[in-house]
């Protein structure tokens, strides 16, 4: 079979965002795919935002990976274009009534579940298996709390809509009260960890008190190797983020709010309790009847009780005092992730889903 990757620098070492980087050369080395300097089918998407994307060709079918985190954006032009459509965060209702708008319901079935695969997942690899050598592997806390937010709501004296029922709750204020409150709370439970909000290189966030400057890698891989757990946030999104893949690589269980509501492939999917605890079990869903222009439709944004995030904060430090369940879960996290992170096992279900359908 030949396989043509388009947009070469997609596989490079820092090629643009990191997004492609593993699974592409997982099918340069398992499929014996080749990069072409052919231009892409279609111009990568930009409105109404840039959307994260790439192109193969396999034997004269054109393969599609949708790598945009927002669940609710399709590239509709390359869907009719393509005959595989693989995204990255796939919700089965919320796409079949977006095409159903849109007018392309038939291309449906083109559709494959993805996910998102860290931008240095070799450098936290190389990490784990040096740490293990040298022993040097051991906890120093219970909690990775590293976190990137989009607004510094505290300095700017804003109120928090978990807090305040008439306060509007939009996407941008979920996203930055959810990890403040969870940061607050445990804190305020005594569970030792490093916390830190970060500016995701926006320095007008930054005032050394509430939000900091980003971390190297380096410096995060420490951290989470520091910690027995990483906190890792999927609301309002709903999805797993590639933190999960840098934490699960590192032998590290990982918190999350909620379940994701995307689809993640089968042979990726981690379980939970094995590899990760819920805080919040049932927080919310997507109102797939409501207008699409609703965030609504697309974010979770339901609100959660402050006594909530303490009553949470105190289950998890007695599951973090189990010291013998949480190594017992690191060994799991390892073992996952040599499975499910290996390029054969990668290239293979990519291969699989193309065959499928083409």
């Amino acid at each position: 079979m030949n396989i043509h990757i388009f947009e070469p620098q997609l596989i490079q070492r820092r090629g643009y965002n990191g997004f492609y980087r593993h699974f592409l050369t997982a099918l340069v080395r398992e499929c014996g795919a080749r990069p072409v300097s052919d231009p892409r089918p279609l111009p990568r998407l930009q409105a109404p935002r840039e959307h994260e994307s790439c192109w193969t060709d396999w034997n004269g079918a054109l393969v599609f990976f949708d790598m945009s985190d927002h669940v609710q954006m399709f590239d509709i032009e390359a869907l009719k274009k393509c005959q595989v459509y693989f995204k990255a965060n796939l919700h089965t209702a919320l796409a079949r009534r977006i095409l159903i708008e849109a007018g392309v319901e038939e291309h449906f079935n083109k559709c494959a579940p993805f996910l998102f695969f860290s931008e240095g997942m070799s450098d936290f690899m190389r990490d784990a298996a040096r740490r293990r050598f040298w022993r040097c592997d051991q906890p120093r806390y219970d909690l990775c709390f590293v976190m990137g937010v989009y607004e510094n709501a505290v300095r700017d004296r804003k109120k928090s809509p978990f807090e305040f029922p008439d306060e509007p709750m939009t996407p941008a204020s979920y996203h930055f009260w959810i990890r403040w409150h969870m940061m607050q709370s445990f804190q305020e439970a005594g569970i030792s960890g490093y916390y830190r909000l970060t500016s995701r290189a926006n320095t007008s966030l930054e005032d050394g008190i509430h939000v900091y400057g980003n971390m190297s890698r380096r410096a995060f891989s420490r951290c989470i190797s520091h910690g027995r757990m990483t906190v890792v946030c999927t609301l309002p999104h709903a999805l797993f983020p590639w933190k999960a893949s840098e934490s699960f690589v590192l032998g590290r269980p990982i918190i999350i709010e909620q379940k994701p509501l995307t689809e993640t492939p089968a042979p990726f999917l981690p379980t939970e309790g094995e590899h990760y605890f819920e805080l919040f079990p049932n927080a919310g869903a997507y109102h797939t009847e409501t207008d699409l222009a609703d965030p609504r439709s697309y974010r979770v944004l339901d609100r959660i009780p402050l006594e909530r995030f303490k009553e949470r904060a105190d289950w998890m430090r007695k599951r973090l005092s189990d010291r013998k369940r949480l190594s017992e879960m690191g060994r799991a996290c390892r073992a996952y992730a040599d499975r499910a992170y290996n390029q054969a096992n990668v290239a293979q279900y990519i291969q699989e889903e193309v065959l499928k359908r083409i």
